[in-house]
């Protein structure tokens, strides 16, 4: 008797120990936090375009410079992950939003396809809107407030702040 209940507080001892050492379940992935995800979040925001009490148009724009630093630094540019859901259809960027940051025109638009990493990251993202990424001159300023002019609904300001850098 003494024996088997000692077999079996050893075999409950050690599956803890073997389980902890095997590939990630479902469960511990959906318990994880997502950090790219989260910090994605803190470098997003969101605006919509109201005609008549009916939403027009909806806009988001995540800083891209944060959360992929080697891949978009900040000496190249400011490149923002912009978003844009309306009723429009077959409008390129540059016809569909006037876009500016602290008062500047964008060097480059890139679409992103739905395929992309980055359409998968992004907060905010839907099947129904239309991504590109946006790089702008490289700022020295901490603050950006980005103007978004979708015509003929009207336009929207956003504003997203660059942490300061810690000492």
């Amino acid at each position: 008797m003494k024996k088997t209940l000692v077999a079996i507080i050893g075999l409950l001892a050690a599956i803890p120990v073997l389980t902890g050492c095997s590939a990630k379940s479902g469960i511990s992935q959906m318990i994880e936090p997502d950090t790219i995800y989260e910090k994605a979040l803190v470098f997003t925001r969101q605006a919509q375009i109201v005609r008549s009490l009916e939403t027009k148009a909806s806009i988001s724009v995540t800083l891209l410079n944060e959360l992929f630093p080697k891949r978009y630094p900040y000496d190249k540019g400011i490149y923002l992950f912009v978003g844009v859901i309306t009723d429009l259809k077959d409008v390129k960027f540059d016809d569909l939003c006037k876009l500016s940051l602290n008062g500047k025109k964008p060097l480059e638009v890139t679409p992103v396809d739905r395929k992309s990493r980055l359409y998968q990251v992004v907060p905010i993202v839907t099947k129904w809107g239309r991504y590109w990424v946006v790089r702008f001159p490289a700022q020295k300023s901490t603050k950006y407030i980005i103007d978004c002019e979708i015509d003929p609904y009207g336009s929207a300001r956003l504003s997203l702040q660059r942490p300061t850098p810690r000492r």
